[in-house]
């Protein structure tokens, strides 16, 4: 186990590389994308030259008309995003507004998300239909054919278009090096979020379109012989590829195969096995491919989406020939490990984000998401628990464990990202108090803001009388007049870690001590509150810290127990801010992260919301970071 043995005060916290914007080259080529994508899908509709699907409809001048017109609105609605995200990023007020969880008090979801969301599926469900309404009309009720065929043939066309664009909105959120996201400050669980709402819109229009169609094809015989044989309903004898002969076949090629993405995409499949979740992604290519094959006006709204995965593909494959050399791999308490690897990418690393690792000595094709809890120029270190003998993680603490046990080296890893979006909490200096409540390595995340946090933190000038304080469940109480007593001596900020895992000694974590020394050596506080919850209800008694229980400006509680957020806010956090609001004459928000499984995230966004409503004088600033996503 990691232990230190340094004066209270002499060490200093290591840093996160200062902020980064993303390389100019990156973010300009993403950006011109969008443009450029819309540039070529105006004039190539003009030809049917370099056309390669068996229904080259965009050289028809009425679907031109009409795919026009939905080009405009497709990137009109993608310019209106970048102007609301930019108002958010810069905007506090607009930011607080989007933010807002208008769902429910035990759910993330925000006003900014549904009001997105709801825009989008306007344009997609009746903005391009109504583009092609008045024109398509006219073309399927032409002839002796039945008006019932007609409409349903009618809503066969217009559900494909509005398809189409459903299909350009998904691609857009999958790539996660998104030079443009991180230029807008897009968070990443909105994203990933409006991402899946997308791809069941998506889902739910393709279904639509191929129940239409099978309506509208019973007017004409077998809806399996028409759907599954390379045969033109309007032109039976026509012959080769262009003229409707393989419309249909194409069609059920990329049905089936999005249903295949859609299934493995379920959360009970993406938490169980996140690699065939991952890699059955990639048959969204197919999805594509046959989709343009079937008819051309597809593929105009995924252009850009496709542009810029291409580039996040190009930049992952090329972390497969770049091996870094793991560092170390150290045993915590309540079973948890940090892994530190050597790589350059750690200067790109900020608090909240996340890399994909892959150990190829374990297994060449498994890339996990880890978030990051401490970052250098030169290295990233993560955080895992080993649980099952057959997860990734327990296969590498076994595969260096023999290795180290046979005098060999260390395996090397491949490091992808970062990814995910940087904590606005961790660089905020308007926060009176930051707050990181989090559940098992939800810790990770957890850590990494907090060390930012107190990296920014004026140094002491002197220490005078406070000391840290261990206690034990029963004697908590005892001392709050003491803990209190530390935020009136010092300038702050305030933090607190309340941390539960099924583990006995996690105040005595690496992490912790570093973090809790740097805020000895600073004029900051950090109150501690460990939960062992592997056997909840039977107190625990006093704990020896060592180290912990000699720095200026620290309190640690442990429990074994389970958390309950509200009380700990109540206990600890309401009292000193709502006196520095008297003291100051304004109210300093309180920050607040949460990371954990579902159920812990849903209960103790119910415990914010009542702390909000029970104390409406102290504003809160929310993030959560949920295993789910």
């Amino acid at each position: 186990m990691p232990t230190a043995a340094t004066q209270p005060g002499a060490a200093a916290i290591t840093r996160f590389p200062p902020r980064r914007s993303a390389g100019l080259l990156l973010l300009a080529i993403s950006f011109a994308v969008y443009p450029a994508s819309w540039l070529f899908s105006y004039y190539y509709q003009s030809t049917a030259a370099g056309c390669f699907s068996d229904v080259c409809n965009h050289a028809n001048p009425g679907a031109q008309k009409t795919t026009r017109n939905n080009l405009l609105a497709f990137y009109v609605l993608l310019i209106f995003t970048a102007v609301v995200a930019s108002a958010s990023r810069l905007i506090a007020p607009v930011h607080r507004l989007l933010s807002l969880r208008v769902v429910s008090a035990h759910s993330t979801v925000t006003l900014g998300e549904i009001a997105w969301f709801s825009v989008a599926a306007f344009v997609v469900l009746f903005v391009c239909s109504a583009a092609n309404w008045a024109d398509s009309f006219a073309g399927e009720m032409r002839g002796n054919r039945p008006w019932t065929q007609g409409i349903f043939a009618l809503f066969t066309n217009l559900s494909g278009d509005s398809l189409s664009v459903a299909f350009g909105l998904v691609l857009l959120p999958a790539s996660k090096y998104s030079a443009v996201n991180d230029f807008l400050g897009l968070p990443y669980t909105s994203t990933a979020r409006i991402h899946t709402w997308l791809a069941y819109l998506a889902l739910w229009t393709l279904v639509s379109h191929v129940v239409f169609a099978s309506i509208s094809q019973t007017f004409n015989g077998n809806v399996l012989q028409t759907f599954f044989s390379v045969r033109s309903p309007r032109s039976p004898d026509a012959a080769g590829w262009g003229n409707r002969r393989y419309l249909y076949i194409t069609g059920v090629v990329a049905f089936f195969a999005f249903v295949y993405v859609a299934v493995t995409s379920l959360k009970i499949v993406r938490r169980r096995n996140y690699n065939l979740f991952y890699y059955s992604h990639f048959m969204i290519i197919v999805v594509l491919l046959f989709g343009y094959f079937h008819a051309s006006m597809s593929i105009f709204y995924c252009i850009p989406g496709i542009a810029l995965w291409t580039i996040d593909g190009i930049l992952r494959l090329a972390s497969r020939f770049k091996h870094n050399a793991i560092l170390s791999l150290e045993k915590e308490p309540g079973g948890f490990r940090t892994m530190t690897i050597a790589t350059s990418r750690g200067v790109d690393c900020q608090p909240g984000q996340f890399v994909r690792i892959c150990v190829p000595a374990v297994s060449i094709a498994e890339y996990h998401p880890l978030s990051v809890v401490r970052a250098t120029p030169e290295s990233v270190t993560v955080m895992f628990a080993p649980d099952k003998e057959s997860q990734w993680t327990a296969r590498i603490v076994k595969h260096v464990e023999e290795r180290l046990a046979a005098g060999g080296m260390m395996p090397r890893a491949q490091v992808q990202g970062p990814f995910g979006s940087v904590s606005r909490l961790a660089t905020d200096p308007s926060l009176h108090s930051l707050v990181a409540y989090v559940a098992g390595t939800g810790a990770a995340p957890g850590f990494a803001i907090l060390r930012s946090a107190v990296r920014d933190a004026p140094v002491a000038t002197a220490f005078g009388d406070s000391g840290a304080f261990l206690v034990g469940a029963k004697k908590e109480s005892a001392n709050d007049a003491n803990t209190h007593a530390l935020y009136e001596s010092r300038a702050g900020p305030h933090l607190y870690m309340f941390w539960a895992a099924a583990g006995a000694g996690l105040e005595l974590a690496s992490e912790v001590v570093e973090i809790a020394r740097a805020v000895a050596a600073s004029d900051a506080t950090l109150t501690l509150h460990v939960f062992d919850t592997s056997d909840p209800g039977s107190e625990r008694g006093m704990t020896v810290a060592g180290e912990l229980s000699e720095l200026p400006g620290v309190t640690v509680h442990a429990s074994r127990a389970r958390p309950h957020l509200l009380a700990l806010l109540n206990r600890h956090v309401r009292e000193p801010a709502a006196a520095a609001a008297s003291d100051r004459g304004h109210v300093a928000p309180v920050g607040i992260f949460v990371c954990g499984p579902d159920r812990f995230i849903e209960d103790s966004l119910a415990s914010v919301s009542k702390f909000q409503k029970e104390n409406r004088g102290i504003p809160v600033e929310l993030e959560v970071e949920s295993y789910g996503l």
